[in-house]
C-alpha cells in the first residue's frame, strides 16, 4: 500500500512558496535589467521596423480568414514600451510601461515613427502625442523584446521567435516519442497544427504563452516527475505566464503541460481517480502562482505610480468576466445561444451538426473500451476542459478576442485525441457491432 500524500503537504507547499519567490525575483531583476539597456539602439532598430508595420496595416489577415488575424496593434504597444524605457529609472519604468498615442489607437504605427523621430532628432514630444500607462500587466516579454531589439528590428526578432519556438517544439515531440510513444506525439503535432502555431511567433503577444507552455512540456519530458513535483513546476508556469502574458492564451501553460505529463506510461497506469485529483491539485498550484504574481504587480505598480493600478485591474477584471457588449449585443448567456443557433440555422448548419454531434456520440458509446479504461482516461478528459472552462469564465474577453484566444484549443485538441485513444477502440466498436448483429438474427 502506498503512503498517503498529506503527511508531506506542509513540506510541498514551503517548497511551492520557495519556488514561486524564486521564480518571481528572477524575473523581476530581469526585467529591471532589460528596462535599464539603453534606448538609442533599440529606437534606432525600431525606427527600420515602423515602415513594415505601416504596410501591413494594424490587423493583417491572411487567406481571408479571421482566426488567422494578426495583432501588430498590441504588438506595437510592446515595441512603444521597449522605446520609452529609458525615459525614466529602470523601477519605475518596469512599473509604469508608457507607450504614446494621438487621438486614437488606428494610427499607432505612425505614432510610433512620430516619437521616435522626435527621440531621435533631441526635440520635445508633439503635444497631441499623449503617455498613457499599461500598468496593471508586468510586461514581462520585454526580457527578451528589448535585448532582441538593441541588436535587430521587429522583423528580426520574429525570426528568432519562430527559431526558438521550432526548436522547443521538435524537442517536445522528441520527448513525447521517447516516453509516451508514436501516436501522442502525432497527437500533440496535429493539435498545435490545428490551432496554426505556424502563425504563433509571428506577434510577440500571441508567442509567449506557446513559449512558457512548450518549456514546460520539455521540462515535464526531461525526466520522470512526480505528482509533488508537477505540481510545484506548475506554481512557477502560472507565475512566469502572469509575468509575461497579456491574457492571450494563459491556459495552454497549465494545460499542455498537464496532458504531456499524463500520456507518460506511469501516470497512465495510475489509477483514474488519483490522476483526476492531481489535475485538480495541479490546477490550484497554477492559479495559485499565475493570482499571486499578478496581484502584486497592481501592490507594487500602485506603490511606486502613485496610480490606482488595483482599482483598474479589478475593473478590468469584472469587465472581462461579465455582461460586456460585443457588436452591441449584450453577452448574457441566453443572448450567446440565440445567436449561436440563429448564426448556424441562418447558414443551415444546425440540422447537420446536431445530427453529427449524435453519431459522435453513438459512436463513442459503441467504442468505449470498457468502465476501466474510461476512468483511466478521465484525467485527460477533465484536462480537455481547461480550455472551455476558461472561455466560460472569461467569456467577454475570449469573443471579443476569439480570433486570437481560440489558439487555447490547444489543449483541448491534444488532451482530448489522447482521451479518446485511451478510453475507445474502433476494434471494441466492431465487435459490438457483430454481436448486435448477431443478436437480431438468431431465432
Amino acid at each position: 500500500m502506498q503512503p498517503k500524500p498529506t503527511p508531506r503537504t506542509p513540506a510541498f507547499l514551503g517548497r511551492c512558496a520557495l519556488a514561486f519567490l524564486l521564480s518571481w525575483a528572477a524575473l523581476f531583476l530581469l526585467l529591471l535589467g532589460a528596462c535599464a539597456l539603453p534606448g538609442e539602439p533599440v529606437r534606432r532598430n525600431l525606427a527600420r521596423s515602423v515602415p513594415g508595420l505601416q504596410q501591413e496595416g494594424m490587423y493583417p489577415e491572411y487567406f481571408g480568414f479571421k482566426l488567422f488575424q494578426m495583432d501588430n496593434y498590441t504588438d506595437t504597444i510592446m515595441l512603444f514600451e521597449a522605446a520609452s524605457a529609458d525615459e525614466t529609472d529602470p523601477l519605475t519604468a518596469a512599473m509604469t510601461n508608457t507607450a504614446y498615442n494621438i487621438d486614437n489607437f488606428s494610427t499607432l504605427a505612425d505614432d510610433l515613427g512620430t516619437y521616435l523621430e522626435a527621440r531621435a532628432a533631441g526635440t520635445p514630444l508633439p503635444a497631441d502625442l499623449e503617455p498613457f500607462s499599461y500598468a496593471r500587466y508586468w510586461h514581462g516579454y520585454l526580457i527578451w523584446l528589448r535585448p532582441l531589439l538593441c541588436l535587430m528590428p521587429y522583423q528580426g526578432v520574429r525570426v528568432v521567435q519562430y527559431l526558438v519556438l521550432a526548436v522547443l517544439l521538435a524537442g517536445v515531440l522528441w520527448g513525447l516519442r521517447r516516453r509516451a510513444g508514436l501516436r501522442p506525439m502525432l497527437w500533440f503535432a496535429a493539435s498545435q497544427l490545428l490551432v496554426a502555431v505556424f502563425f504563433v511567433p509571428r506577434q510577440v503577444q500571441f508567442f509567449t504563452c506557446f513559449l512558457i507552455a512548450y518549456a514546460g512540456c520539455a521540462w515535464v519530458l526531461a525526466r520522470p516527475r512526480t505528482v509533488w513535483q508537477l505540481g510545484t513546476a506548475l506554481v512557477v508556469l502560472g507565475a512566469a505566464t502572469a509575468f509575461c502574458d497579456l491574457l492571450v492564451t494563459p491556459i495552454l501553460t497549465l494545460g499542455l503541460p498537464v496532458a504531456v505529463w499524463l500520456v507518460c506510461l506511469p501516470q497512465r497506469l495510475a489509477a483514474g481517480g488519483r490522476q483526476c485529483a492531481a489535475v485538480a491539485a495541479g490546477s490550484l498550484c497554477w492559479g495559485a502562482g499565475y493570482g499571486l504574481c499578478w496581484s502584486l504587480k497592481w501592490v507594487l505598480a500602485g506603490l511606486v505610480t502613485g496610480q490606482d493600478v488595483i482599482g483598474d485591474a479589478l475593473h478590468q477584471a469584472a469587465v472581462r468576466t461579465g455582461d460586456n457588449t460585443w457588436h452591441g449585443m449584450e453577452l448574457t448567456w441566453g443572448n450567446i445561444l440565440r445567436f449561436v443557433l440563429d448564426t448556424l440555422s441562418s447558414r443551415r448548419l444546425l440540422v447537420p451538426l446536431l445530427a453529427a454531434a449524435v453519431l459522435a456520440a453513438a459512436a463513442f458509446a459503441l467504442c468505449l473500451r470498457g468502465k476501466r479504461e474510461l476512468l483511466g482516461a478521465l484525467p485527460l478528459g477533465l484536462t480537455a476542459l481547461m480550455a472551455p472552462a476558461w472561455f466560460v469564465l472569461l467569456r467577454s474577453h475570449s469573443i471579443q478576442h476569439g480570433w486570437f484566444t481560440w489558439r487555447a484549443l490547444g489543449v483541448t485538441l491534444f488532451a482530448g485525441l489522447a482521451f479518446l485513444s485511451y478510453a475507445c477502440s474502433p476494434r471494441a466498436g466492431l465487435r459490438r457491432l457483430r454481436r448486435l448483429r448477431g443478436g437480431g438474427t438468431a431465432p
